[in-house]
């Protein structure tokens, strides 16, 4: 069946110019510290050098990722949470401190062998008990062992972000939703509450009997307080907030003019209101602190679509309408990147689509935005977003916008290369002379740096990709 994809040595300061012209309740518990993970001791690791946003960095280490049958470029995955830059894949994710503070720590996603990892999540930074806490999800296979049958279930880890020790664990079930041996194989969308940890994850159905019972895409949804989980049948989720997730339902085919907006109670399932589009295809694109963002897509005449992004305020169901500005087939879909503040920034297509829209995420009303039609400014390649400042790609160069205006952004004088207890560009594994010299936008970003992912060059057959840490300059 046809199923959604989902939405050196001394290092050298390389300077981002601005260029632009971006329910089923589980019974398990949490399981710290037994879960055959690698981790040393909480170290007290002196405050590594922070920007708040940054504005500037510089190529800090350089980690290669070799190749396995497990994982390849589209399931591998860069993060940055607190200090710690991530790499995370099928068998599990890694964590190393920015500054080389401490050892490195891997958490693998599977406990028994019987378990096959299909997909995971990108990982997601959030705050429990005032600590910064790597929340993850994995959709796998439970083959059965003994008198166990057969099950799909998506696993949820919350890992301390400092040295990977697990802070919760829950394991969705999805027998009770789709059936005996029936799950699912892809992660189609994925969003989280930062203030309370809880996750919801959209997976597409493997099979068709698995799709007539839970859909194509339906919702699980977890919570680390609670240590339960709940899966949501015929919903794609967009958002989460304090319990009550915001999503889509529909056929998503031409002619259906079915696509609406869901808002669903997380822990019971208890879908709480439903606001019709009339649009063929309505399809989670992000989310920012308070809302979720869908862009939808129906045909018209004469080769016109009526492309729209609906803004939902998550705790009300309250609805904006944006129309965009581009009514032809291009812009079949949006990505969204919420700032972790006030705004959220919205592209269409992939590596720099046809038009680029900023949000108030406390109105959900847009406040700027253009198209590739624009006589003065390109469209660049979003790649993430924090505290007010958009980090993008131009085809030349990294570039800084402001999230709330769209203005481009200058970047101020870098500052001297931090002083490290050890150097963290020949620490922890990294070889810098993986690195490639061409500083890419990051796709991950907190105070403490950054990071992404980097094809390998030369001769290094044996890898498939470069994590490449950032630190900040400015």
């Amino acid at each position: 069946m046809k199923r959604p994809m989902a939405v050196v040595g001394v290092a050298t300061a390389v300077v981002l110019l601005a260029g632009c012209g971006g329910g089923n309740d589980d019974k398990s518990d949490s399981k710290p510290d037994s879960d055959g993970s690698t981790a040393a001791a909480t170290p007290s690791a002196p405050a590594a050098a922070s920007f708040d946003p940054p504005k500037a960095f510089a190529a800090l280490s350089a980690f290669g990722i070799e190749r396995t049958d497990k994982d390849n470029q589209y399931s591998l995955h860069a993060g940055m949470v607190g200090q710690s830059s991530l790499i995370a894949g099928r068998t599990g994710v890694t964590g190393r401190n920015i500054a080389a503070q401490g050892e490195p720590w891997t958490v693998p996603s599977a406990g028994a062998p019987t378990t096959e990892t299909l997909d995971v999540t990108a990982p997601m930074g959030v705050q429990l008990d005032g600590k910064d806490v790597v929340a993850i999800a994995y959709v796998q296979n439970d083959k059965g062992n003994g008198t166990q049958k057969a099950k799909g279930q998506v696993v949820f880890q919350w890992l301390n972000a400092t040295d990977g020790k697990k802070v919760a664990e829950v394991t969705a079930d999805l027998t009770p939703a789709l059936g005996a041996g029936q799950g699912g194989d892809n992660v189609v969308s994925q969003a989280y509450d930062a203030a309370t940890g809880q996750i919801v994850v959209g997976v597409g159905a493997d099979g068709e009997e698995a799709a007539k019972k839970g859909g194509e895409v339906f919702t699980v949804y977890a919570d680390p307080k609670t240590k339960k989980s709940n899966v949501i049948p015929f919903v794609t989720p967009a958002g989460v907030l304090n319990g009550v997730v915001a999503g889509a339902k529909g056929n998503n085919r031409e002619g259906a003019a079915d696509g609406t907006i869901v808002i669903a109670d997380g822990p019971t399932g208890k879908i709480t209101k439903q606001t019709p589009t009339k649009q063929d295809y309505l399809n989670p694109a992000g989310s920012g602190s308070k809302r979720a963002y869908l862009a939808s897509n129906s045909y018209v005449d004469d080769d016109k679509y009526n492309n729209v992004l609906y803004s939902v305020d998550i705790a009300s169901g309250a609805v904006v309408e944006t129309k965009s500005q581009v009514v032809d087939e291009r812009v079949s879909t949006f990505t969204c990147w919420g700032d972790q503040a006030k705004a959220v920034v919205c592209t269409s297509g992939q590596s720099g689509g046809p038009e680029i829209i900023g949000f108030d995420d406390t109105t959900g009303k847009k406040t700027w935005g253009y198209t590739d039609e624009s006589a003065s400014r390109v469209v660049p390649t979003v790649t993430a977003a924090y505290h007010g400042i958009v980090y993008a790609q131009s085809e030349v160069q990294p570039v800084l916008m402001n999230a709330a205006t769209g203005e481009d952004v200058s970047t101020p004088s870098a500052t001297s290369r931090p002083s490290y207890t050890k150097d963290p560009s020949t620490t922890n594994g990294s070889d810098m002379s993986l690195y490639d010299g061409k500083l890419k936008s990051p796709t991950a970003v907190t105070q403490y740096g950054g990071a992404y992912l980097q094809d390998p060059t030369g001769s290094n057959y044996d890898l498939e990709s470069v994590l490449i840490a950032l630190a900040p300059r400015a």
